[in-house]
């Protein structure tokens, strides 16, 4: 068989598998209670152009890295491929991908790349085919290994990707969308000492998405470090003034925990304001709007 027509193949049966695939749901913003039923997991989109990072910061989106292990970034042959992920143009996305597959039909950046397109339409079924074809000759590739399990968690099956992204760590300890999305995980599991030390250092070197954040924040909150979660999350707000979850993080974190009503109050009725349909954030308002009110009686 020709390295065209195995392409074509590959490409048709992804696409078909789409049909039966789950469907992209939007994710909900993390509370400080639940944090994270969904955590914004990260995707490592492996190529990247002048060392840029992707605007993007959910799960739908991900962070771009080169894959452990070999340069891609301002290789010739990626950049196109690059610049389409970047601006999510699917057609783009599988045209390049093509190119680069016709030459090399296991290329681990172009299958990633068709993966992540897939992905981002909510097609797990097809991605998950493109990254077992890429993980056949790049079996230790922690980037690989990451957005296999990202595509676990999707799934539902939590045991899957914790051990998927324990795999990629083991590759590369310090792989940022691993740690981000494993100590994303142990914040919602309550165990807050090892999300700490998993998150720090992709948060320090700008790694985390915007979810991830707020879990790391929630772990700081939690291990008694306060000043630096009020930080964190008035950065987040810096950034997005409509980050519902920031917002009702640093409310909990002012009533609950800082002995600061007034300021936690002022939050509480933004929070109010920026959603209006999510029954579990009003009502978390709502308790925290009553406790605030009686501190300041």
């Amino acid at each position: 068989m020709t390295t065209g027509k195995r392409l074509y193949i590959l490409l048709a049966l992804a696409s078909s598998l789409a049909a039966c695939s789950l469907q992209s749901r939007k994710p909900e913003p993390s509370t400080s209670e639940g944090m994270a039923k969904q955590a914004g997991a990260d995707i490592d989109e492996m190529v990247a152009e002048d060392g840029g990072e992707s605007s993007g910061g959910n799960s739908s989106s991900g962070q771009i890295a080169p894959p452990t292990g070999e340069s891609v970034t301002g290789e010739a042959k990626y950049q196109a491929l690059s610049q389409a992920l970047r601006a999510g143009r699917g057609r783009a996305i599988v045209e390049e991908a093509a190119k680069i597959l016709g030459t090399n039909s296991t290329d681990p950046v172009a299958l990633n790349a068709l993966a992540l397109d897939h992905l981002r339409q909510g097609r797990t079924g097809a991605a998950r085919l493109l990254l077992v074809r890429a993980l056949e000759k790049n079996p230790t590739n922690p980037s690989l290994l990451n957005n296999m399990a990202v595509i676990d968690l999707q799934e539902n099956e939590q045991g899957a990707a914790i051990a998927g992204f324990k795999k990629a760590l083991k590759e590369d300890d310090s792989h940022p969308q691993a740690s981000a999305n494993l100590g994303s995980i142990y914040v919602r599991g309550g165990d807050f000492a090892r999300a700490v030390s998993l998150l720090e250092s992709p948060y320090r070197s700008g790694k985390l998405n915007a979810a991830a954040i707020n879990a790391y924040a929630v772990a700081l909150r939690a291990n008694g470090d306060l000043d630096r979660a009020k930080r964190i999350y008035e950065d987040l707000i810096k950034r997005d003034a409509r980050d519902v979850a920031a917002h009702l993080n640093l409310a909990v974190l002012l009533i609950d925990f800082m002995n600061k009503p007034k300021d936690g109050l002022a939050l509480v009725y933004k929070v109010k304001f920026l959603e209006t349909d999510r029954r579990d954030v009003q009502a978390k308002a709502n308790a925290l709007e009553k406790k605030a009110k009686a501190a300041l009686q």
